[in-house]
């Protein structure tokens, strides 16, 4: 969110660059929703239904992640992935100039707060990531109850949210009579704990089910627990 921000308020001659990144991590702990300028964008986007898609996973892997360790991002699946992967985990973030790792940090927080801001605004939030096909889109929930949305919403985004943005909600995204019977049942209540997500245990999608945990063992990952 900080991302689409810091692009308006602050001019990139060319966001092909890795500027598009390293201009957030400058400036981002300069805007916060308080201000005037914040708030006229957000009025904004609500006037005009744009719809966001935060990507803080991949931001928090940029902006909080070291070299040599790794990122909360992947924190709690690293162990359970191959070796190779494992060892892409610990590639760490941008390169941070010499004592601007508190900015950096700072603007990934500022991310968080404008979340909560264009949630609390009425702005359509999709659950994307950008990153790690499958096993990201649960921190990247996880980062929007952080940031202070409800688990149930956050759950929301995720699913009827979605197929809103996509004009397909008639068939997608809630549990109805008359919707596609897609369907993922878990070992626990995200509604109250967001990151029993990870808990997946069956999964039914056109009509056919699919167990995690063997699809895991196919691609070499350990089954989560």
């Amino acid at each position: 969110m900080v991302h689409v921000l810091t692009r308006a308020f602050y001019a990139m001659q060319d966001t092909r660059t890795p500027a598009r990144f390293t201009a957030v991590a400058e400036h981002g702990a300069e805007i916060d929703p308080s201000q005037e300028r914040v708030r006229a964008f957000l009025a904004l986007l609500k006037e005009r239904q744009t719809v966001l898609d935060p990507t803080l996973v991949a931001f928090e892997t940029m902006f909080v992640g070291k070299k040599g360790e790794i990122s909360p991002t992947y924190s709690e699946i690293a162990g359970r992935m191959p070796p190779q992967v494992r060892r892409s985990f610990l590639s760490g973030s941008l390169p941070v100039p010499a004592g601007k790792e508190s900015l950096y940090r700072s603007s990934y927080r500022a991310m968080l707060r404008m979340v909560k801001a264009a949630y609390d605004a009425g702005i359509p939030i999709v659950a994307g990531t950008d990153d790690m096909a499958g096993f990201s889109l649960a921190r990247e929930l996880e980062l929007y109850v952080e940031a202070g949305i409800p688990a149930p919403e956050a759950l929301r985004i995720a699913t009827l949210g979605g197929a809103r943005a996509m004009k397909m909600d008639a068939d997608f995204g809630s549990i109805e009579p008359g919707k596609a019977a897609d369907l993922v049942l878990i070992d626990g209540n995200p509604a109250v704990r967001i990151a029993d997500l990870r808990k997946a245990w069956l999964v039914v999608k056109g009509g056919v089910v699919y167990r995690p945990a063997e699809i895991d063992r196919v691609i070499g990952v350990e089954p989560a627990s």
